[in-house]
């Protein structure tokens, strides 16, 4: 059996979805996290050109950028599409929540009161248009999950970015509840509700 390190900050952040990637696949890995402020010391030795992270090491073997590494993962343990048009879907849902998640950062990181107040409009202006058009998605499909009969990426990444929403509003999916349905059946997976309920309590 390979050895996995997955090497990220100590918050969920860009490395939460792999790590659920890893939970659902039972693989044992180590789950290497430091602070910002060790960031410094720890930049010079990271084993990747980019020096960025996450990091994901197998046997030795460097794996860097987020969504490749979902990617890899995902292809590994049986999680991508089962053809060309699925594995598509699956990189459009990848796109669109990494669009909509950025936007929400950008509203909660945000230092300057004024500036804040935009972004946060921005996010919220967009959010309805994201959660129907994922709907939409989601309901022309009429399978139990994204993209296809069972649990892929797609449904990882959507629902790694919805816990975001959730913290933020819970009533969030009362005008979308095929996406509850979607939310609460995944959160039911066995291996994501053992890992939601031993990881490290972050709120990003």
């Amino acid at each position: 059996m390979p050895s996995y390190k997955l090497t990220y900050f100590d918050i969920r952040g860009r490395a939460e979805v792999s790590r659920y990637i890893l939970a659902v696949a039972g693989v044992d890995y180590v789950d290497e996290r430091f602070t910002e402020e060790e960031w410094p010391k720890i930049k010079p030795t990271v084993k990747n050109p980019f020096k960025q992270l996450p990091c994901l090491e197998i046997d030795g073997k460097v794996f860097i950028e987020s969504l490749a590494i979902e990617n890899y993962l995902a292809a590994t343990f049986g999680l991508h599409g089962n053809n060309n048009y699925e594995k598509y879907q699956i990189d459009m849902v990848s796109s669109a929540v990494t669009d909509l998640i950025e936007k929400y950062m950008i509203a909660a990181f945000e230092t300057d009161e004024k500036r804040r107040e935009v972004s946060r409009n921005n996010y919220l202006k967009f959010l309805p248009v994201w959660l129907k058009a994922t709907e939409a998605i989601f309901q022309s499909n009429k399978f139990e999950y994204l993209v296809c009969d069972r649990l892929t990426l797609a449904d990882l990444q959507f629902f790694c970015g919805a816990e975001y929403l959730v913290d933020d509003d819970e009533h969030v999916f009362d005008n979308f509840p095929s996406l509850k349905v979607l939310f609460d059946r995944v959160a039911n997976v066995k291996e994501i509700a053992e890992w939601r309920n031993k990881r490290p309590k972050r709120d990003y």
